[in-house]
């Protein structure tokens, strides 16, 4: 049986590479109940579990009601009254369990501190979005003080950073060979969101390279290039802008003309 300190060891696990996953714990009980209040269970998005909360029917309903919270984003709780000729159990008590999803915090990874990448910090910055900016030449006194800034090679940088579902990668390094390997070291990832900084001529040269070094059709067509909203956009500022909006609006599943449909 796993201990407290097992299960906040899985968390901490769980968060590190930003998995979705719920927590149901025991919160009352009366009576006889197969586990006391403060017992804990993760349910992993795959129903797989990490703990216990009393096995059984018990546990196959928190195991059902973790993966609806997940799929609303909202807590539940759920209450038992364990009889033996209904539930199989033998206890004949009664408990409540809360169930908490636990959804990773939506990051926006900026590779290049230029005009584009900098303006998109900016934004970010204002409006609460955590980024982080990539770029080995970018100083702190450039930046707002919100951004977390990693001011090593792309490459490097990548190796030390954690890209998740709910990780949004934009592609602005000012170099198209560097473009081109950021992209081919993260268009494999699951990402949420991938896009890059570049005109149809030359995104249409970069996906034709990485699908000969065999990278699918499928996830060539998930990388959003020309990048951001039809609006208009010209300066950085306003690229920022509709690269912002077009990151916003694949989080919340909104259908919106991207240049890339255009």
């Amino acid at each position: 049986m796993q201990t407290p300190r097992d299960i906040y060891l899985k968390i901490g696990e769980l968060l590190k590479h930003g998995e979705d996953f719920a927590v149901a714990t025991v919160v009352k009980t009366e009576g006889p109940t197969p586990r006391g209040p403060g017992a804990k269970m993760i349910v992993r998005r795959d129903g797989s579990i990490y703990g216990s909360v009393g096995g059984g029917p018990v546990e196959r309903r928190v195991i059902e009601e973790a993966l609806a919270a997940l799929r609303e984003g909202k807590p539940r709780i759920i209450s038992f009254r364990l009889r033996e000729d209904a539930d199989g159990m033998a206890c004949g008590g009664n408990l409540d369990v809360f169930i908490e999803p636990v959804l990773p915090e939506s990051t926006i990874l900026i590779f290049g501190g230029g005009h584009i990448g900098k303006a998109l910090a900016r934004l970010a910055s204002a409006i609460g979005f955590p980024h982080i900016l990539i770029d080995p030449t970018v100083r702190r006194d450039e930046i707002p003080a919100e951004t977390r800034l990693v001011a090593e090679n792309y490459v490097e940088a990548l190796s030390k950073i954690e890209v998740n579902s709910k990780t949004c990668v934009v592609i602005a390094t000012g170099s198209h060979e560097m473009d081109e390997e950021v992209l081919g070291r993260v268009i494999g990832s699951n990402a949420h969101y991938i896009g890059m900084v570049a005109s149809r001529r030359k995104a249409a040269a970069i996906m034709e390279r990485l699908k000969k070094r065999g990278v699918s059709e499928d996830r060539l067509k998930m990388v959003y290039t020309p990048i951001g909203l039809d609006i208009g956009a010209e300066t950085p500022g306003e690229i920022a802008v509709s690269i912002l909006a077009e990151i916003i609006s694949s989080i919340h599943g909104k259908t919106v003309r991207s240049l890339r449909d255009g």
